[in-house]
């Protein structure tokens, strides 16, 4: 899979109103042919723009432009596209929904339960608490590298900055 990194816009993709200082709207992921796309919409469009391909989506708000602080990682997005990615048999889609596992592990989202083996594959038992739940996440054993890049072009994607970096590759 392809991304399609792209920064907040400065406005509407359907009817080009610049986002003005703390205004809320929606971004979107749209899976256009196995290509993540982020699009970004007003609270008018919103309802417009919600059409075939939409992966997920979240409400946010343009920063004040005095403000120099970080962003705050919105959990619950990072948690609805691991959710997503289920059963999906794309590598680049199982590379992600892997290293989102770890990250959401390192936050204390999921506890790593136990590794399970099954015909030559590794998986990630993970314990959901608040949904008192289980997902299995095939352990791809990536290089800290490849992590790092996923990490990286996902921070992109979602508009992130930054996220920890130090995810829990060696204890897998």
């Amino acid at each position: 899979m392809e991304w399609e990194i792209k920064r907040r816009s400065n406005g509407c993709i359907l009817c080009n109103k610049v986002f003005s200082e703390e205004e809320e709207y929606y971004s979107a992921l749209f899976d256009e042919s196995n290509i993540f796309i982020r699009k970004d919409f007003c609270s008018s469009c919103w309802d417009k723009g919600k059409d075939e391909g939409l992966f997920s989506f979240w409400k946010t708000k343009v920063p004040k432009k005095d403000k120099s602080s970080q962003p705050v990682i919105n959990i619950d997005v990072l948690l609805d596209v691991f959710m997503r990615l289920e059963g999906n048999d794309e590598t680049n889609q199982k590379n992600l929904r892997y290293v989102l596992a770890l990250y959401l592990i390192r936050k204390k989202v999921f506890k790593l339960k136990s590794l399970k083996k099954q015909d030559k594959e590794e998986s990630l038992v993970l314990y959901y608490p608040k949904e008192d739940r289980e997902f299995n996440v095939l352990n791809l054993n990536l290089k800290e590298e490849e992590v790092e890049a996923i990490t990286a072009e996902m921070c992109q994607l979602l508009n992130y900055p930054y996220l920890d970096h130090e995810l829990p590759v060696d204890t897998m």
